[in-house]
């Protein structure tokens, strides 16, 4: 399985050292890299990356994550992320603890979620969630069509650009996506999960969501 970026530059240090109403949909297990979305911005992160080290230390990665982001939020003045939990999952062939690892960061929107990831990650981490207009005043170009997830009929370019106050997610992270509302468009290469759920991760390139 994929390592999540954020994992994947934490394993390598410790190697060196030793869905309610009114929310994005939260997944009950997350078994893959997960971002869920409420309607008020705030991000969850499901991060999930292979554990399957001896040299590897939970408890040793638990403060690194913690020191991360405690440095995080001093610098930026605020709560922009907490960490919910850092704790190993168990191997989904056999059952075995200690194979896999998840840490859960909750964000108070996408601008700390792209500075955190940006910043420990060498420029990785990509998130916009706002309306079509936001989009446009925040220099996002929009030069695509999505495809209805109802009949698959298309919005042109020019369609999208006219749609003004509709929500729309932007994102090039690889991961599933849950969305605070129905999803309405998709651009080309994203998977429909649900009504509220895209997996992104085999898509080429930005992936677009028009939520309804």
């Amino acid at each position: 399985m994929k390592r999540c970026r954020v994992f994947a530059v934490l394993a390598c240090l410790l190697a060196v050292v030793l869905a309610g109403c009114g929310r994005g949909g939260v997944p009950d297990a997350a078994e893959v890299t997960t971002i869920s979305v409420d309607r008020n911005g705030r991000m969850t992160y499901y991060c999930v990356g292979d554990f399957d080290r001896d040299y590897y230390n939970l408890s040793e990665l638990s403060a690194m994550v913690m020191g991360e982001v405690a440095r995080f939020n001093e610098n930026a003045g605020k709560e922009a992320v907490e960490v919910e939990t850092v704790e190993t999952l168990p191997d989904e062939g056999t059952g075995e603890l200690n194979r896999k690892v998840l840490i859960v960061y909750h964000f108070d929107g996408y601008a700390s979620y792209n500075q955190f990831s940006q910043g420990y990650n060498k420029g990785s981490g990509s998130f916009f969630f706002g309306t079509v207009d936001e989009a446009l005043k925040q220099g996002y170009a929009l030069q695509t069509s999505l495809k209805s997830v109802k009949d698959d009929s298309l919005k042109t370019e020019e369609q999208l650009k006219q749609e003004g106050a509709g929500r729309l997610i932007i994102t090039e992270e690889k991961s599933v996506i849950y969305c605070p509302g129905k999803i309405a468009f998709l651009s080309e290469g994203a998977v429909l999960n649900g009504e509220r759920s895209v997996d992104a991760s085999a898509a080429e390139g930005t992936v677009y969501i028009m939520l309804k």
